[in-house]
């Protein structure tokens, strides 16, 4: 429970209430400064947290951009060995000697629920046509993980700004305290 007392407030006849004690914690007896860091410390606490949290989560889409990078390094291997049309001018449906790689692309792929089909029927054919669509797609969520990291980017600059003032409030107030308590000793050797 917090303590309130009667002070006479300063040049003026008159009195006024003043909180004097703060419970902080659970301790009792705190004053105003002490009380005031305590909170700036829990505020602290609570933004590194999510800053902990916000790096972990930009750490997860980079390792999706890498993968989905890598599939698409696959798929274009993979289509640059094959042929426009066949022989009868038909798009081209031919065996690429890239066909682990599309099945790597593939599950990378799947990984992230982009579902597709890079290998036919059979397991070792390849539609160019087939193959293009897979790409496109996966170069739109390549475009949506990017614009989503940068976006996280800047939330975690702005957690780290957020971060960096509240421990210079903490270190202000403890500062300002030490400093008051400098002042009263010295008052005593007088």
């Amino acid at each position: 429970m917090a303590m309130i007392e009667m002070r006479k407030i300063e040049g003026a006849d008159v009195y006024g209430v003043e909180q004097c004690s703060y419970v902080v914690d659970g301790q009792e007896g705190r004053d105003y400064t002490a009380a005031l860091a305590a909170a700036a410390l829990k505020q602290t606490i609570a933004v590194e947290a999510d800053l902990a949290a916000m790096s972990t989560a930009c750490r997860a889409r980079q390792v999706k951009l890498s993968d989905l990078n890598l599939a698409m390094t696959y798929i274009s291997t993979a289509l640059g060995t094959l042929p426009d049309t066949d022989s009868d001018g038909n798009p081209s449906t031919h065996r690429s000697d890239k066909m682990d790689e599309l099945r790597d692309a593939a599950e990378l792929a799947r990984k992230y629920r982009i579902n597709v089909l890079l290998v036919g029927d059979d397991g070792n054919q390849i539609e160019r046509g087939t193959g293009q669509t897979v790409s496109a797609t996966i170069k739109h969520e390549l475009d949506l993980e990017g614009n989503a990291l940068q976006q996280d980017v800047v939330t975690l600059q702005n957690l780290i700004t957020k971060r960096d003032s509240t421990y210079q409030t903490v270190f202000s107030l403890v500062k300002r305290s030490l400093n008051a308590s400098a002042t009263a000793i010295k008052g005593l050797g007088r």
